[in-house]
């Protein structure tokens, strides 16, 4: 195996956290109350079991995508954009009252932006490291 990258380290950190934040979460939460609101809370932060799910499916698509960089940049931004509009939803107010289906606090609030900052590093730098590839190929032909 080659020696991993930037892109992919910060890619298998920013999967393997949110993996481990969605296990901790159903720990706490099991399924009841799917998407609603509720006094659940891991390390500070509130959960539910939609929120779980969501951390779970993309963090693992994170750390399946880590091995290929064509694939760790389109995943990357598909994780990107989505924790970056669950971090608006979760800024999100209608008729003056939260709209909290995700049942998230700030604390959540900054885990989605951090995500969604890493993720779309992640698939950038995957995007630059790929340039630089076939930079070299071209230069060593």
């Amino acid at each position: 195996m080659k020696r991993l990258r930037w892109p992919q380290k910060l890619a298998i950190s920013t999967g393997a956290l949110l993996v481990l934040w969605g296990v901790a979460g159903f720990f706490v939460t099991g399924f009841s109350s799917f998407a609603g609101e509720s006094d659940t809370w891991v390390l500070g932060l509130r959960v539910n079991p939609l929120q779980n799910v969501i951390h779970l499916v993309f963090g693992a698509a994170l750390l399946v995508a880590v091995p290929h960089l064509k694939a760790l940049t389109d995943i990357g931004l598909l994780v990107a954009v989505l924790f970056l509009v669950m971090f608006g939803l979760g800024l999100a107010r209608y008729d003056g009252e939260l709209v909290n289906f995700l049942n998230v606090n700030s604390g959540s609030n900054a885990l989605h932006l951090f995500a969604g900052f890493a993720a779309l590093a992640s698939a950038q730098g995957a995007v630059w490291c790929r340039q630089c590839d076939r930079a070299a190929a071209v230069r060593s032909a």
